[in-house]
């Protein structure tokens, strides 16, 4: 693979509500059949529907919130472009060693997908500040960074950072916007889990993949049994209430996976899956043994997921 490719390149794009396909200009992208504008503006595709922003919106400013107060935000620019590396005084520097070790795997699973010395054309949803996008395209692959989100510092926003051009889409995972059978990875990274119905959502994403290519779903909390899910569920809205007063914390999706319900739903789609497990540094697994014996349950499992 050849990297500092810097052309931007950009999919096949058809309206969410009316799936006609969207001509693409130099200024604007427009729907042929509603004639719906669709940007780019800010440098990002706006393809979520009114509708679906509102229902979304609750939990957004949720997740603004926490994560500000997580420490997940930054103003630097070098921040994200060093990511998924962090210096060793970052609060969440055993997060990110995690997200280090399944983007290696990420990238392991990815060779056996690409034909020899082809860019793999990526769909990353999920793409928060397009991190992982970032790094796809530094290394010569064809990414288009897709998430609900596009704040700043924490959402597509924060792809004006990147000197690597990418496609950054504004859209909802379970209407999106492109024509089937383009991508030859579609990854969803740390985020199925905030899925309604992961299975559909994984339907969706299948739609999208070229003869050959592969889903791979990366850091969401994976669980053996649907209770020890449902525990950790519990947990983190105590924490919400506890640490940050958000009461009624809002649950945008099942919040977890386990590794029978993705079985499940790849049969459905005739995939076969395979999990590469990231372990972390030794202080992280020994907090996760610790958090064991204080909750009385397994931690979620992290790594990477992959259907083909």
């Amino acid at each position: 693979m050849t990297e500092g490719v810097t052309a931007l390149w950009l999919p096949r794009f058809v309206c969410p509500d009316c799936r006609e396909p969207v001509v693409v200009g130099a200024a604007h992208a427009l729907c042929r059949r509603c004639g719906a504008d669709v940007g780019p503006r800010d440098g990002i595709y706006r393809f979520l529907s009114r509708v679906r922003a509102e229902v979304a919106a609750p939990f957004e400013r949720q997740y603004r919130l926490v994560r500000e107060r997580e420490g997940f935000r930054s103003a630097s620019p070098d921040y994200y472009r060093s990511l998924p590396l962090v210096s060793r005084d970052d609060r969440h520097v055993g997060v990110w060693r995690v997200r280090r070790e399944s983007f290696a795997h990420l990238l392991g699973q990815a060779e056996r997908v690409a034909a020899a010395g082809a860019p793999l054309r990526v769909l990353d949803l999920g793409a928060g500040s397009g991190w992982l996008s970032h790094r796809l395209a530094a290394a010569g692959h064809r990414a288009v960074a897709v998430d609900r989100l596009d704040d700043d510092a924490d959402g597509l926003g924060a792809c004006r950072h990147y000197a690597v051009p990418f496609a950054a889409v504004q859209a909802d995972f379970d209407a999106l916007p492109f024509e089937p059978s383009q991508f030859d990875l579609v990854t969803f990274n740390g985020s199925l889990h905030y899925s309604p119905d992961p299975a559909f959502t994984l339907a969706e994403a299948r739609r999208m993949l070229a003869p050959g290519g592969a889903v791979a779903v990366m850091d969401s909390p994976m669980f053996a049994r649907d209770e020890e899910g449902q525990a950790m569920v519990a947990d983190e809205r105590r924490k919400l209430a506890v640490e940050h007063g958000v009461e009624n914390a809002v649950r945008p999706g099942v919040g977890f996976l386990t590794f029978a319900a993705l079985e499940r739903a790849a049969s459905c789609l005739g995939l076969r899956g395979l999990f590469v497990p990231s372990h972390g540094s030794m202080g992280w697994r020994v907090r996760r043994q610790f958090a064991r014996l204080r909750l009385g349950r397994a931690p979620a499992a992290f790594g990477v997921w992959v259907a083909q």
